[in-house]
């Protein structure tokens, strides 16, 4: 039985009939444009995954949901009920969905100070632009500790990533400083250790 569903799942048949299944979900839900492609390039990602939605109108509204909801649309007043309420489907359902392309497809989930969700996609331009900046900044660090032997402490550091992310890159909204610290944090540790691996010094 589990073998089955592993064979499912890595089927190219299953991946294009729920495209082409999403694709006509958005066109009859008269879908702004500017989300269609790239919502359907998550569920092709979801699906190639996980197979078969079960509840497939579902997923194709949380992977919208998620999608309109990127840092960059800030503020976003739509509510997560208004949202389900206009494509008739279960607010839980959209939870649901929501919470297994975070945890499959990795995507990052913020909150504004009203407790509202943004979701950053791991392969996206934002998720990019702060790795890079972090494993410079890092690298940057790790070699004056060699030269000097001293460097930033990693909460300093934190904060001066969070800043030129914010205020002079401009990459994602000041809403989310608090937030953004906390997973920049996270990533100094994770480049540091590595880095640090890499030199011999850990």
């Amino acid at each position: 039985m589990h073998s089955e569903d592993i064979s499912i799942e890595a089927s190219p048949k299953i991946v294009v009939a729920a495209v082409r299944d999403a694709h006509e979900f958005f066109v009859e839900n008269r879908i702004d444009d500017r989300y269609h492609d790239i919502t359907l390039d998550l569920i092709r990602r979801y699906v190639s995954l996980e197979g078969t939605p079960r509840e497939p109108d579902s997923l194709y509204a949380a992977a919208l949901f998620m999608i309109s909801r990127h840092p960059w649309s800030h503020p976003n007043p739509l509510t997560k009920s208004e949202f389900a309420g206009r494509f008739r489907i279960k607010e839980t359902s959209i939870d649901w969905y929501s919470d297994s392309i975070i945890e499959k497809l990795g995507f990052i989930l913020l909150h504004d100070s009203n407790q509202f969700p943004f979701y950053i996609d791991p392969q996206g331009t934002i998720a990019s632009v702060v790795d890079s900046i972090v494993m410079t900044s890092v690298g940057e660090e790790v070699v004056r500790s060699i030269v000097h032997g001293n460097a930033l402490a990693p909460e300093v550091l934190a904060e001066k990533i969070v800043d030129r992310l914010c205020n002079v890159v401009r990459i994602i909204p000041p809403a989310f400083e608090r937030e953004i610290y906390r997973i920049v944090l996270r990533k100094i540790d994770d480049a540091s250790t590595q880095l640090l691996k890499e030199l011999g010094q850990s």
